[in-house]
């Protein structure tokens, strides 16, 4: 089951990358509007970035409000890129309007990622580099030079977005799996658990708790070790995995794990509680000096619809509580 989780963000958000490009974008075709409309009387070109910076204010308004969506970015920088190939093919080449269209791989990539911000770099090299070559409307251009300059300049600056956002996504990938994965036995930590249930929570009427503890776990840690300890917790996570059809399941800490079963009965949530159970029960735990044989007794908890995440997990607790105060090795629901 694939959830959707508010993670914390590794870099810049393309929201709030997007806000503060908006500004300068509205704040520089502001001002070559000015320039195109006044001093050099370029009424078409002076139209459209006038349109650009009205959109571009719109689009910092909102996302200071906390409005973006991502349609405003779509729709700024397609209006900038026009804006950019306009400039390239209205204006004399000698103003410089090339330049501009070397920052966009790098705003490309910021807002839309590796994928889009490849294509649409693809799309701007050969418009431009068409756009360049089709301008021979001066004796003092040459027209294969200049292309042949500009596309190595800009695939240069191309290259370095892609490799740059190519790293980023791997180290953002690594980081979060830190976030939300528990390193001893590579389950599910508390802080996955928390954004699933936020996610479930709104999606599903229907959700069970099972909270799982080891029974007795101290004594084998007094007896062997913290290192055989590991081990235990290690091989109980791998029992987990194969009694559990799906990935929600989670370390909660110590020897607690927490399973998240998904619209099933309440009788079902107790069946699937006893079947990990006796799993366990029925398993060995190896040593270098002996076998060891574990038991464990959950709790189960079902959702309802005033439940938070801290109401929940009490829930589970509480009959977790009720487990071990009735002898141990037994499911409470």
């Amino acid at each position: 089951m694939m959830t959707t989780r508010h993670l914390p963000q590794t870099a810049v958000s393309p929201a709030s990358f997007h806000k503060w490009l908006s500004i300068l974008i509205c704040a520089l075709n502001s001002i070559y509007f000015l320039l195109n409309m006044i001093t050099m009387q370029k009424l078409g070109i002076g139209a459209v970035q006038f349109i650009v910076a009205i959109f571009s204010g719109y689009c910092f308004y909102t996302s200071s409000k906390g409005l973006y969506r991502p349609w405003h970015s779509y729709t700024l920088l397609s209006l900038l890129t026009l804006n950019i190939l306009l400039s390239i093919s209205i204006m004399e080449l000698v103003a410089g309007a090339t330049y501009w269209g070397l920052a966009l791989p790098f705003w490309y990539y910021s807002l839309f990622g590796l994928k889009k911000g490849f294509i649409f770099s693809a799309v701007v090299i050969l418009l431009s580099a068409v756009v360049i070559l089709i301008r021979t409307d001066t004796n003092i251009f040459m027209p294969f030079r200049t292309v042949f300059n500009f596309t190595l300049v800009y695939c240069s600056i191309w290259l370095v977005c892609h490799i740059y956002e190519v790293q980023n996504q791997k180290t953002s990938k690594f980081l979060r799996s830190l976030a939300l994965q528990d390193g001893l036995t590579d389950l599910q930590n508390r802080h996955a658990l928390k954004a699933d249930f936020r996610a479930f929570h709104n999606s599903f009427d229907c959700l069970h708790m099972l909270i799982i503890d080891i029974d007795h776990f101290k004594n084998i840690n007094d007896k062997y070790g913290h290192d055989i300890g590991d081990s235990v917790l290690i091989n109980v996570a791998n029992v987990l995995k194969e009694c559990v059809q799906g990935k929600e399941i989670y370390r909660l800490g110590g020897e607690e794990f927490v399973v998240l079963y998904i619209d099933i009965s309440d009788m079902e949530a107790y069946t699937k509680a006893e079947e990990i159970r006796i799993a366990i029960e029925k398993s060995v735990f190896y040593s270098h000096k002996e076998d060891i044989k574990l038991t464990v007794s959950i709790g189960v908890s079902s959702l309802h619809p005033d439940h938070e995440f801290a109401d929940f997990l009490r829930a589970a607790d509480q009959k977790l509580y009720q487990a071990k105060h009735e002898g141990r090795n037994k499911v409470c629901s």
